[in-house]
């Protein structure tokens, strides 16, 4: 099989994100339109009143982002969000040369979701920039957005950057994630969280407020620190502390490991050993008579858990099978 080019996976990838961010932040884009309609160009305030918007808008940005990184994970990861690029790159899983060709396209992703909402929904004013709220310092606003940031970045680091058996549900996580962020900062800084989701109604609208580089500068300080955490408890090897996780019960029945050790020995063994009998003697025992105690031990009357290949791959030795990989 000829070896796939790697301009080709760039293109690949950069049109995942492209096109990924894009429906991600125009089904978003359109929810905050729509809910803030009634009210004009005013802000959500923390009242009463907006309480049922703020919902509305939180669900809609958190579903979007977990319905669309489902779709797009095999494509290009799913990121939609520089920030989420820039901790990947921090803790080697994407190269920088491929975040140069991402972010981009997430900006532009983005930007063409604030356009077609804007051309699409009727009404001259978009309602879905990110402005600070009423009191809220430069300072205040960075803190915010680093908190929010760190957040999901962490989420999806330990959900995806880690793989584990849930992995496949990780979208879930992430965009619960980016609903708690909705709901704890649309008041205070309109919830930016991701420096595409506040530079794409700004450029569509042509207005950038003098506080702008809060939602870049927040982001950034809150991937790095996820990343850092991470890196860190990677270091410590976190997951020897409270077990693995994803360890089976023994009685169960037989892991991936414990599988493969059999195929693998069924294919060593010599013709001659295949012929003697004791092998039709191991397999003429029926299905209904075989327990878990017997398939678990080796043909030398040891247990396969007492295989250090096992244990290792059992309790995520950092060289097993099942160590975490990068994505």
């Amino acid at each position: 099989m000829a070896s796939r080019s790697p301009a080709r996976d760039y293109l690949v990838s950069m049109i995942g994100e492209l096109v990924g961010t894009f429906l991600f932040l125009f089904f978003a884009f359109a929810a905050a339109q729509t809910a803030n309609q009634p009210n004009g160009i005013e802000p959500l305030t923390p009242n009463a009143t907006d309480t049922s918007k703020l919902l509305y808008i939180a669900l809609a940005f958190g579903a979007s982002l977990a319905a669309n990184v489902w779709v797009f994970f095999r494509v290009s990861g799913g990121q939609f969000n520089p920030a989420v690029t820039l901790a990947l790159v921090l803790i080697g899983a994407v190269s920088p040369t491929k975040a140069l060709i991402l972010i981009p396209a997430q900006l532009v992703g983005g930007s063409l979701a604030a356009a077609a909402v804007k051309g699409i929904i009727p009404g001259d004013n978009i309602l879905f920039a990110v402005s600070l709220g009423p009191g809220v310092t430069d300072v205040q606003g960075v803190f915010m957005e680093l908190l929010l940031t760190f957040m999901l970045v962490f989420t999806i680091l330990m959900l995806v950057a880690e793989k584990t058996k849930s992995t496949f549900v990780a979208p879930i996580g992430i965009g619960f994630s980016l609903f708690i962020g909705h709901l704890v900062g649309i008041f205070w800084t309109g919830a930016g969280i991701n420096p595409a989701r506040a530079f794409s109604p700004a450029l569509v609208q042509a207005s950038f407020p003098a506080y702008h580089w809060i939602y870049w500068l927040g982001p950034a300080l809150g991937a790095s620190l996820a990343a850092g955490l991470y890196l860190g408890l990677k270091a410590m090897n976190y997951e020897l502390v409270g077990g693995d996780a994803d360890k089976e019960k023994r009685e169960e029945g037989l892991t991936m490991q414990q599988a493969d050790l059999i195929i693998e020995t069924l294919r060593g063994l010599p013709r001659a050993i295949q012929g003697s009998g004791a092998l039709g003697q191991f397999e003429g025992t029926t299905k209904g008579q075989r327990s878990p105690t017997d398939l678990e031990r080796g043909f030398d009357g040891r247990s396969l858990m007492d295989d250090p290949n096992i244990r290792k791959s059992r309790f995520g030795s950092p060289d097993s099978i099942d160590s975490p990989t990068q994505i």
